[in-house]
């Protein structure tokens, strides 16, 4: 087992893996040194969510493609269009399975995204 870097105001890690699976916490529009919230629109804080999540993926030597599964956290179901547009960019086929709710998020943020990834063998 091993415990990835721990959140420093909450009991919880940015990240767990264990067996060669590895469970990213959720990850907001925020900044990753400041914890400012990057920018007021979805495409902005979309992008910040999914670099915070590739940086946390990448300090265990893995990237977007060793993703299967993702769930996503929108304050509005009015940015779902602009969500999955900025969202596309960063998969190709086969994507991520996906389950997408609509929820109030802390911080005021407009998306959360948590993401569960694989070390493939070989």
């Amino acid at each position: 087992m091993k415990d990835q870097t721990v959140f420093t105001e909450l009991p919880a890690s940015r990240s767990f893996e264990t067996d060669g699976c590895i469970y990213v916490s959720g990850q907001g529009g925020l900044d990753a040194s400041t914890g400012e919230i990057v920018g007021p629109d979805i495409e902005t804080q979309t992008i910040a969510t999914m670099e915070n999540i590739r940086a946390i993926l990448a300090e265990s030597g893995l990237d977007l493609d060793s993703i299967v599964k993702v769930n996503v956290y929108l304050s509005d179901r009015g940015l779902y269009q602009k969500f999955n547009e900025v969202y596309g960019t960063f998969f190709s086929a086969p994507y991520p399975a996906r389950t997408t709710i609509y929820c109030d998020l802390n911080y005021e943020l407009l998306v959360e995204i948590d993401a569960f990834a694989v070390r493939r063998q070989g």
